[in-house]
């Protein structure tokens, strides 16, 4: 990710570049990565997450458990049920709070089986609260679920006002689309890594820039692990984790959460080979190799540190679990299911599709064991 000329593709690309090279040239010719990957992708109207375009799915740049099919959002309603009856069933009010939840199919999937599954009483306690930022992406979401004719929902810009909520929190692939920083290991120090430009002939050009490290909590991060990093080792750090998770601590008295991602344990990602870390972008269901082209057209993501979860989960007071190949999770959230499916009058092709749905989610080759089950309570 050295130097790299931008072609952007169409006119609010470029609206969007020249923000970004505005704001660079203001900050004295640096700003973060994780500066850029919030005007990059969450910018209000021009981000790539904040755009009317498809993103996911067929005909989008990625897939993910929930665009797969209903089978997903089934399952987890499962799980749900497990603890509702176990922990929550004696609060008046018990909420599913989502991040992320793009186009709200799994909110649909999950409160629809929960209809048919919990008794009448426990249903009407249920609250589904999705928190979406963005106001555009917010009436969207009401749009969608108000057509859908589904009931015991809100959508919400953040969890701030929120206090003495019982119940879930979940997040489909929201660890690894969160800004983070990135440093290298360069002669024996580190430095950070951030975007600048420059100017030649007439075009303007994104830059890999560097600095020294001036941020507390990356300081205290790659503190921990200068014995082991070798040089021209590059690793992304996301130092917005603790407020995040913090907040959803504060705004619980009893909790159950569930984060659901990629990524990779410590010594995993602490390896030589790893000189650009494992930063990416995906367009169109391709890998796209230059970050800084065209900023706003195509997602940006890196593997999540789940060691480094797990540490800023447990300073911010969760209890946590290690982390949970998909495979394992679902397989044994889905035990009753699998059971009531064998047996019930459902059509053959109907029944060999939710099947098939399932082996996706679960099969090594697909997202079995490359997504990981993140627990957490409270």
């Amino acid at each position: 990710m050295s130097e790299q000329v931008n072609e952007c593709n169409s006119k609010s690309n470029q609206i969007l570049f020249d923000i970004i090279i505005k704001e660079i040239d203001e900050e004295n010719g640096f700003i973060s990565f994780d500066r850029f990957m919030e005007l990059a992708l969450y910018h209000s109207k021009l981000g790539y997450y904040t755009k009317k375009n498809k993103r996911v799915g067929k005909g989008g740049d990625f897939i993910t458990s929930i665009s797969i099919g209903k089978c997903y959002g089934t399952i987890l309603a499962r799980y749900f049920k497990s603890i509702i009856e176990d922990r929550f069933y004696k609060e008046k009010q018990i909420v599913i709070v989502e991040f992320g939840a793009e186009n709200g199919d799994l909110a649909l999937d999950v409160m629809n089986e929960l209809k048919n599954i919990l008794n009448k009483v426990l249903f009407k306690k249920i609250k589904y609260m999705v928190v979406e930022p963005f106001d555009s992406k917010r009436k969207d979401l009401k749009l969608r679920l108000q057509s859908n004719r589904a009931e015991n929902y809100s959508v919400v810009p953040d969890l701030r006002k929120e206090k003495n909520l019982n119940g879930f929190v979940m997040g489909n692939e929201v660890l690894d689309a969160m800004p983070f920083r990135r440093v290298r290991m360069k002669n024996g120090k580190w430095v950070e890594l951030g975007v600048g430009f420059k100017r030649s002939e007439g075009k303007s050009f994104l830059i890999e820039a560097e600095r020294n490290v001036q941020c507390e909590l990356l300081s205290e991060y790659v503190s921990k692990i200068s014995d082991v990093a070798p040089e021209g080792f590059t690793t992304e750090v996301n130092v917005g984790l603790k407020g995040f998770l913090k907040n959803i601590y504060l705004s619980f008295s009893n909790l159950s959460g569930l984060f659901v991602d990629y990524g990779n344990i410590h010594d995993e990602l602490i390896v030589s080979n790893r000189l650009d870390g494992t930063v990416r972008g995906y367009s169109g269901h391709k890998y796209i190799k230059d970050l800084l082209k065209s900023p706003g057209s195509h997602d940006i993501t890196a593997n999540v540190n789940f060691d480094y979860f797990q540490e800023i989960a447990e300073e911010c007071g969760f209890d946590i679990g290690e982390p949970v190949d998909q495979y394992r999770f679902l397989t044994n959230a889905a035990k009753d299911w699998l059971l009531e499916i064998e047996a019930s009058e459902i059509e053959g092709t109907e029944k060999e599709k939710i099947i098939n749905q399932f082996k996706m989610l679960i099969h090594p080759t697909t997202m079995g064991t490359s997504f990981k089950f993140l627990e957490f309570k409270k």
